[in-house]
């Protein structure tokens, strides 16, 4: 068996990542070709990884695109591959949208995806290409991974040239719902009419439900493709249901009606993402120690400019002030991109301004500290930093750093997650690995992951005042626990630690649910 791994992030190139995708697309080829399956994988170049690493090209292709065609180059990467795994970059001057090596493109609220869109969608044209030309009967499987590579059935069904790739078995997989791409279908050069003019649908399995006038990518790969895949059993049934984000309740997102028809077809499955256990962890540092290096990191945020974000002014006197003091925990940590997703609740209303400053005044009763390392939203961010200026016990790293996130990993003494929706997650099972204990809502991957008072502390509610309530409940059970019942926190961490998530288990799932 051999598979096309197509998707927007990967791992296993260096600055290939934004997500947790990303980590996904780097493991599943290893676990698969332990299996004795060959994986290809491909992503976008960005107009970096093809120059960053030492490549080949392996060939030209001019790919019908818009009114003409666009010149794209396929390129071989020679270190990252192996003799069952192939890693390969698409270049294209279209591909390069913001600054060499970006991988989206944030274009605002008023013109979603517009950039993005136009990006992927000439990006899957010329997997197409390769797939009728260079590759031609290379593959048994198309693994499509998030509404970047969902142009590809698109085209495999209703473009005639490509016809023959409808041949090849597609799995479609879902790693964020609430990301879904979606873009006119005409009146602008971003749109379905502008990328493939002469392309004739079937409008009904294409359009967004409630947009009529736009293509869903996402809501197309899902009426299209073998088998449509999410990355949890429990998140497999909230996305069955209507999303409800009065009561604090993130379903469907719309689609919920086509996952209920490709479930009733048999075509929608749920898998638990894995974690790879055979990497080592950085040794535990010390207070001081951690606070050096994450002072050194912050230096290193920012920049070959001489400008220094009020973030990062701010986190430098916070770890002056912190090294001089000292501690004796809770420590929690936070690690994750800042998005609605992830810290919507904590930054609900309060009497003391958000449920965050009523968090960082709990903790502070305990004598506890929190540090959030991430980026993405920068009204998020804004607040963030506003919040760390009126707390002496919080630490706010705007940016990321992947060894600074795996050392705060294990220098941490419990890991905060209050994601209002989650499809898997992977930061809840890294922490675990480093033997900490996770607060997080009930809900997606974390439901799967989590033991309530065995690995963790779950919190649920069935609005989002009832879930803020509950949050704070057990963020005062854990932090109790960790001052109060030594050997039961102890005990916990030992539990956590021994959490086996593994990704040979998903893979042979994976085999046996969606490539046969």
């Amino acid at each position: 068996m051999k598979v096309l791994m197509v998707a927007s992030e990967n791992d296993a190139l260096k600055n290939g990542k934004v997500g947790g995708i990303g980590d996904v697309i780097r493991d599943i080829p290893k676990f698969l070709s332990e299996q004795d399956v060959e994986v290809d994988v491909i992503t976008p170049g960005y107009q970096y990884h093809a120059m960053a690493n030492p490549s080949r090209l392996v060939t030209s292709i001019d790919v019908p695109f818009r009114n003409g065609f666009e010149k794209v180059e396929l390129y071989y990467l020679e270190q990252q591959s192996s003799a069952k795994i192939g890693q390969y970059v698409l270049e294209s001057k279209l591909f390069c949208q913001g600054s060499p090596g970006q991988i989206y493109v944030d274009d605002g609220a008023d013109n979603p995806f517009y950039s993005d869109a136009n990006k992927f969608a000439l990006f899957c044209a010329s997997v197409c290409e390769l797939l009728i030309g260079e590759w031609k009967d290379r593959f048994q499987v198309l693994h499509l991974h998030d509404w970047h590579s969902a142009f590809i059935p698109i085209l495999s069904r209703y473009a005639p040239r490509y016809q023959s790739i409808a041949t090849i078995r597609s799995v479609y997989s879902i790693h964020n719902l609430g990301i879904q791409g979606i873009r006119p279908l005409t009146e602008t050069e971003s749109s379905l009419q502008a990328w493939f003019p002469t392309l004739q649908y079937d409008k009904s399995l294409l359009v967004d439900p409630r947009y009529d006038n736009c293509i869903n990518p996402t809501r197309a790969a899902i009426n299209l493709a073998d088998m449509v895949h999410v990355v949890s059993p429990t998140y497999r049934l909230e996305v069955m249901k209507a999303s409800a984000p009065e009561h604090g309740f993130i379903g469907g997102e719309g689609l919920e009606q086509d996952l209920q028809k490709a479930d009733q077809q048999g075509r929608f499955i749920g898998i638990l993402n894995g974690c790879d256990y055979s990497v080592e962890s950085p040794v535990m540092l010390s207070n001081k120690e951690l606070l050096a290096l994450i002072c050194r990191q912050i230096r290193g945020l920012h920049g070959s400019d001489n400008f220094i974000k009020a973030s990062h002014f701010v986190a430098e006197q916070r770890c002056q002030s912190w090294a001089e003091q000292a501690f004796s925990g809770p420590m929690l940590i936070s690690v994750g991109r800042l998005t609605e997703q992830k810290v919507r609740l904590i930054f609900e209303t309060s009497e003391r301004g958000y449920v965050l400053d009523d968090i960082m005044h709990q903790l502070a009763h305990y004598k506890g500290r929190m540090i959030i390392l991430g980026s993405g939203d920068k009204s998020l961010e804004r607040k963030i930093t506003q919040i760390m200026q009126r707390h002496e016990n919080l630490l706010f790293i705007n940016g990321f750093c992947a060894g600074l996130a795996e050392q705060l990993y294990v220098n941490g003494d419990i890991f905060f997650m209050p994601s209002s929706f989650e499809p898997c997650g992977i930061s809840q099972m890294l922490a675990m690995r480093a033997a900490m204990p996770v607060i997080a809502h009930q809900i997606g991957g974390l439901n799967d992951t989590i033991s309530h008072m065995h690995t963790g502390f779950l919190f649920s509610g069935d609005s989002i005042n009832a879930q803020v309530c509950d949050l704070m409940d057990k963020i005062e059970l854990a932090v109790e626990m960790y001052q109060q019942d030594k050997a039961a926190f102890a005990k916990m961490c030992v539990n956590a630690k021994a959490e086996r998530f593994l990704w040979q288990t998903c893979i042979t799932a994976y085999i046996e649910q969606l490539y046969r």
